[in-house]
């Protein structure tokens, strides 16, 4: 099983090799460290404001159902409003564990908790019916996948991503136990989120047995894998850009900029970036940027996958030019990272764009499949 994606919030790339930060708020941070090589999709702040956009776009939307808007307030108490998310995402500092997050919020943390405090090699951390830990449910390895076994590594020129007809819709398929299981656990987590509002379950209630299984819950742990979704490095083996850096087991940890470096950095701010970003992602809500729809759960998110996966040569590439070796340690431009342009899918952008073109989908994409589930489970 591949030893996948470290901890990238503990870490720093800035030296010449990955160094582990703890914090004085992150008491068990070795313990995390040692037994835990999961990763997270995007940031703890990122998922927070993600999903919380996605409750106030729908609660702001004319043709949500009343008694679902209704719900929303309840499940989604921190909701604010356009300022107050700007203020979150320009000068607010969360890290690893969600500090505050009440609701929606803290239930879209989860997935990433879970992975945190399972020991990969624990036989009763897998999580049924996939059999296989926390963390193998955040992403795809799409390469696994590719016809031609030579080509099963990332190419610069894409020429490994399969086809949506090479990715087999059976969880038996054993490459599924290396390459993640992303689309089945966000088509799992969309049932559930049916099943308990068909049930009435909609928050939970004291003497409610089991506790915690409602559909708040399951809502909030939809967005996280919906989320996860839309992140281009949780569509490759090469999850840190690695292809692009000579020496592949000193490269700079890439995945980590394309997280959670510009809005919750231990170390810098950036907030000229991030008024940058802010203006970006704000602009990127407008438009319509969800290119994947349709019925079929599973089919939109393996091609949600498939198209994310179109940006990694603009990471990589803005990477190789952002980064400089000096005197055995990583330099990091950050303006140069995320002003860099290049083509996605024929399109010129920056990184900056692009990243806030895959969160702005993430927040379409999540209030579209709660509205479905909603008015599914109140047939």
């Amino acid at each position: 099983m591949n030893q996948r994606r470290a901890i990238v919030t503990f870490a720093s790339n800035r030296g010449s090799e990955q160094k582990y930060i703890m914090r004085t708020d992150y008491a068990v941070g070795l313990l995390i460290l040692t037994f835990c090589t999961s990763c997270f999709g995007w940031s703890t702040k990122e998922h927070i404001l993600l999903t919380r956009l996605a409750a106030e776009r729908l609660t702001a939307d004319s043709g949500t159902p009343p008694a679902m808007k209704e719900w929303l307030r309840q499940a989604a108490p921190d909701m604010m409003n356009a300022d107050g998310e700007r203020r979150f995402t320009l000068d607010i500092r969360i890290g690893v564990y969600p500090r505050g997050a009440v609701g929606l919020s803290f239930w879209s943390t989860v997935p990433d908790l879970i992975a945190l405090s399972s020991r990969s090699g624990d036989a009763a951390a897998k999580v049924e019916p996939f059999g296989v830990p926390e963390r193998l449910l955040h992403f795809v390895d799409l390469e696994y996948f590719c016809p031609d076994e030579s080509r099963r590594i990332y190419a610069d020129d894409l020429s490994s991503k399969p086809a949506l007809n090479d990715i087999p819709r059976q969880m038996t398929d054993p490459r599924w136990q290396r390459a993640g299981m992303l689309p089945f656990r966000i088509e799992q987590s969309f049932q559930e989120m049916i099943a308990q509002i068909r049930q009435g379950r909609l928050g939970d209630k004291p003497g409610q047995f089991p506790r915690d299984e409602h559909a708040t819950k399951w809502a909030g742990m939809l967005a996280h894998y919906i989320e996860d979704n839309t992140q281009p490095h949780h569509a490759t083996a090469d999850y840190k850009s690695q292809a692009y850096f000579k020496d592949k087991l000193r490269s700079p940890n890439i995945h980590a900029d394309m997280e959670y470096v510009l809005l919750d950095d231990d170390y810098h701010d950036y907030l000229p970036l991030r008024e940058e970003f802010w203006a970006e992602l704000q602009q990127a809500l407008t438009e319509p940027n969800d290119p994947v729809q349709v019925d079929d759960t599973w089919v939109e998110s393996v091609e949600v996958l498939r198209t994310s996966y179109d940006a990694l040569p603009l990471i990589g590439h803005a990477a190789a030019a952002a980064y400089t070796r000096e005197d055995g340690k990583w330099k990091f431009d950050a303006d140069q990272f995320y002003h860099y342009q290049g083509a996605v899918a024929g399109k010129r952008m920056t990184i900056m764009r692009m990243k806030a073109r895959q969160m702005a989908w993430a927040v379409q994409r999540v209030a579209r499949l709660w509205r479905r589930a909603w008015e599914t489970g109140r047939q």
